[in-house]
């Protein structure tokens, strides 16, 4: 495992140097953070999500990376991030690589994604789940999320007028998709830039070739906002 710190290396210098696209906070929105835990195991790495219950009041059974709304006391959110994590699967040791996108959800939250390697495998366990929110963990090998057989892109309409594409991953009946599914494509992006030995190491293949073009840029942003105006 020497040359894997080098890979994570040049995956936060490719999150530090590229531009990020930062939101305003529109009116009736709150921040919130969730943490991308990439995890290395004896066959590879992985991304660890977490399933949501049915007792949650938005986007139930649904996968989703940890995380939730920043909260005041947090001191950024980098730090609203490594909270949730904790407090939801009980994971401590975490180094933080860099941040993706922010992006906004029909759930009213500019939601900031924050790139960690998660140092102590053994922190990922089913019984540290410790809110009632989370039904449990989902350990998903980068290697199977990147198989063209298991990705898509959706057209969507909520509310009966607004549509936007959604980009879809199965993983062996685990579907993520929606806000999860967007920042996960934008990670997979941001893989292909590395160079070919690391990404062959993190996903077992030359490059992500998604199945489809998604639009990430100000137009869907500005769809959204423009869409929650009209209530």
């Amino acid at each position: 495992m020497s040359d894997i710190p080098n890979c994570l290396k040049e995956l936060r210098s490719i999150l530090q140097n590229d531009s990020r696209l930062i939101v305003d906070l529109p009116e009736g929105f709150q921040r919130a953070a969730v943490l991308i835990p990439l995890i290395y195991r004896e066959n590879g790495w992985a991304i660890v999500f977490t399933r949501r219950t049915e007792t949650v009041s938005h986007h139930k059974k649904e996968i989703s990376f940890p995380g939730g709304r920043h909260e005041d006391q947090d001191r950024d959110l980098i730090h609203t991030a490594l909270r949730e994590i904790h407090e939801e699967v009980g994971i401590q040791k975490i180094h933080v690589i860099g941040l993706l996108d922010d992006l906004l959800t029909i759930s009213k939250y500019v939601v900031t994604p924050v790139v960690g390697f998660i140092e102590d495998n053994s922190e990922v366990d089913q019984n540290q789940i410790n809110v009632p929110e989370i039904d449990y963990v989902l350990e998903a090998p980068i290697s199977d999320l990147v198989l063209p057989d298991h990705f898509s892109i959706r057209e969507m309409t909520y509310q009966e007028s607004f549509k936007f594409q959604v980009p879809f991953f199965d993983y062996f009946g685990e579907i993520i998709w929606g806000a999860t599914g967007r920042i996960l494509v934008t990670l997979l992006k941001k893989f292909n830039l590395l160079n070919p030995e690391c990404r062959l190491k993190l996903m077992e293949q030359d490059l992500w070739a998604e199945n489809g073009d998604i639009d990430y840029g100000l137009d869907y942003l500005d769809n959204v906002q423009g869409f929650f105006k009209k209530e």
